[in-house]
Order: structure tokens, then sequence, then C-alpha cells
């Protein structure tokens, strides 16, 4: 069974968040929803004030367990996703048959930040990817970036066709459009 962790800051951007939780939840992949709170609360209050519970905080994970990683994007979520060193080490340790999400301003803000990007083409929120070279850049809602294990999205309006890019890496494109049809997404 696949299992992802998804990593929850203060004032992450609650859309995405919770659309890939839910929509992999529906896909039947196991979801830890992890809190990077340096106190090791639970609570999460996102962007706009919506309160978020995490299942386990940092300190109760151990990151290389994981099949994937996401990061959902937001302000300041992602200033703090980028600041806590825990998650940056898991990341610069990440196995090479991990998996990466990264969505909104996750991608620049965060791995284009600690040089995590390596020649990946990506994506992510205009103007939040100035520290990426334009030659790696695409404006497409959703990349996968498969030789560098990386799915990268836009930002809120585009978290469903995210999270859903998500499944169908983990479990393929039927399975995909199996969570897809009873959401009435055409995917």
């Amino acid at each position: 069974m696949s299992k992802v962790m998804v990593a929850l800051a203060q004032g992450c951007e609650e859309i995405e968040a919770v659309t890939v939780i839910d929509v992999l939840r529906r896909a039947e992949i196991e979801v830890d929803v992890v809190s990077i709170n340096a106190d090791d609360s639970l609570s999460v209050t996102a962007s706009r004030g919506v309160k978020l519970e995490a299942d386990y905080p940092w300190s109760k994970v151990e990151p290389a367990s994981y099949q994937m990683l996401v990061l959902p994007g937001g302000l300041p979520g992602v200033e703090n996703l980028r600041d806590h060193p825990g998650l940056i080490a898991a990341l610069q340790a990440r196995p090479s048959e991990q998996w990466l999400g990264a969505i909104c301003a996750a991608p620049g803000f965060v791995l284009a930040s600690h040089d995590l990007l390596g020649s990946a083409t990506i994506t992510g929120y205009p103007g939040s990817l100035g520290a990426v070279p334009s030659e790696q850049l695409s404006t497409q809602a959703v990349v996968n970036d498969g030789s560098a294990k990386l799915i990268t999205s836009q930002g809120p309006g585009t978290a469903m066709e995210f999270a859903l890019a998500l499944v169908e890496q983990l479990l393929g494109k039927d399975k995909a459009r199996q969570v897809a049809e009873p959401m009435l997404i055409n995917y």
C-alpha cells in the first residue's frame, strides 16, 4: 500500500492541503498529516484561518519511510516549511525512490531556496519562482518530472488536478479516473 506524508505548516494554503489529503484518502492511500510545529502540537491554522488537525507531529515520523512527501503552498506556510531544519534535512536526504509533490509557492520558496530542484522541469505559483532558471519552468497546471520524481502544480485552482496526478503516479491512471468520476471530474 502507498503511504504519503503531507507536511502542514502554520499558514499553509487550506485548499491545497485538504484537497490533497481528501483525494489521496478517497484513493485508499494511507496519508499521514504531519505538523511541523516546533512545540509538537497538532493544530495548524491555515492561511485563511481554517483550523486543521494533523495526525502526527514532525518528531514522531520518519520521512524516509514514505513513498511520497507532499508540500502544500500558501503564505506564510511555505516560509515555515522552508525554515524547518528537519524537513529540509529530510528533503536533502530523500531516498532515490521517494516521490515529492509541491504546489503553489512550495517549489520556489522551499525547493529552489535550498537547491533541491536539480534540473527538474517544474511549475508553481506565478511570482514565486524567481530563483528558478527559465528553462526549467513550465506554464502547465501540473508537471510530473519523472526523472526527478517530482510533481509540481500552480496553486489553489489546480489543487484537484494536482491531487489526481499524485494518485495517478502512485496507483495508475485508472485509479485516478475511478476517484475522479464520483466527484464529477473529467480526468
